[in-house]
């Protein structure tokens, strides 16, 4: 059983005229629904799998805006429109939470508001200083590395295997403001670092870079589907879903089990969302309480291939194997202190433009 994920893993942005270039708005079926609200979601499988879960009641329409990079990107778009960013429900994750927390900007969450939250593991509740919840998890999610077997030459075994000549142009690697950077974090700790001591790191991205092999510097988890898709490159680090995702069409091979000493870890979040202060917070959280009920965020979540938050949803048969007991779990993954991570994003994003992207 997943208890370490589901239950003991973590300790504790509208129009786009508003929000500024690179957000698209949309808008749902459901037209003549009595109320509306504004939902920031991820495209790809994400957006059609909520789309189709929304769909499901009849009483709130949503308007829909597509983060179109990180979940991290919005941010300080709110931030300059803060008080009315014109969003009533953020999707984010982990280190989305922090800085909403820190910005005083969720409506408090309580069973009052969101009834189905009872059957979430308390664990997975992020709070803000004054002991307020900031968000309402629906997914737990795997980030881990992953290749197409019938497009890389050998079998990889160890993270070193990303500067072999044989996977010249074969890599698509995420941009920091993907996955707040484990990707380089994971770097970090097969070379003796952390997500606090990133030097080794960044030196092995600097050899990587240089190497030839990153063929696709992905932007969005689109970025990663489509690039593997299309046998551009064949190996990438990124969360089950895009692994779910491409394993219906090709032979993938998951490195989420290794050698310890591979290098390949596996870090564990939780992704949700946050009902934001000033918009039409009661509809809000009306509709994440429906889409949080097990039925719905079962459903939802047998979509897009990932674990479901609520502990009454079964685990879809495509996301056991993300599943790790708790040996397992001290073996391969790594949950890495997000609350710092979430302040280094425009120190990592500036490094990044600076010392990596001229050598790809």
């Amino acid at each position: 059983m997943f208890t370490i994920s589901r239950r003991n893993l973590l300790k504790s942005a509208a129009s786009v005229a508003a929000l500024g270039a690179g957000v698209s708005l949309m808008r749902s079926a459901g037209a003549y629904a009595a109320e509306a609200v504004t939902v920031v979601e991820w495209g790809g499988s994400y957006i059609k799998a909520m789309q189709e879960m929304v769909a499901k009641q009849p009483d709130i329409r949503v308007n829909w805006i597509l983060h179109t990079s990180g979940s991290a990107a919005i941010l300080p778009k709110i931030k300059a429109m803060w008080p009315r960013p014109g969003i009533d429900v953020l999707t984010g994750w982990d280190v989305s939470w922090q800085v909403v927390a820190r910005e005083g900007w969720a409506e408090p969450v309580t069973l009052e508001k969101v009834p189905n939250l009872v059957d979430v593991p308390p664990q997975l509740l992020v709070k803000d200083d004054s002991g307020n919840i900031v968000n309402i998890p629906r997914t737990v999610t795997a980030l881990s590395w992953f290749y197409r077997a019938d497009k890389t030459p050998f079998e990889v075994s160890t993270l070193d295997d990303l500067l072999d000549p044989r996977l010249k142009g074969k890599i698509c690697f995420p941009i920091p403001t993907l996955n707040q950077n484990v990707q380089i974090v994971a770097l970090a700790l097969h070379k003796g670092g952390d997500e606090k001591n990133m030097e080794p790191g960044w030196d092995f991205m600097k050899k990587l870079a240089q190497s030839g092999n990153i063929g696709r510097v992905a932007n969005s988890d689109t970025d990663t589907v489509n690039s593997i898709s299309s046998g551009e490159t064949a190996i990438t680090f990124q969360s089950n879903s895009s692994y779910s995702e491409l394993s219906k069409n090709f032979k993938m091979k998951l490195l989420n089990k290794m050698d310890p000493k591979s290098g390949f870890r596996t870090f564990y979040l939780q992704e949700g969302w946050s009902v934001l202060k000033g918009g039409n917070t009661q509809a809000a959280f009306k509709l994440v309480n429906f889409l949080l009920s097990p039925r719905i965020n079962g459903e939802y979540n047998e979509i897009v291939g990932a674990i479901p938050a609520n502990i009454k949803a079964p685990v879809p048969d495509r996301a056991k194997i993300f599943v790790l007991n708790n040996e397992e779990m001290s073996k391969h993954a790594y949950v890495p202190d997000w609350s710092y991570m979430s302040q280094q994003a425009d120190t990592w994003m500036k490094r990044w433009e600076q010392e990596i992207q001229p050598l790809l």
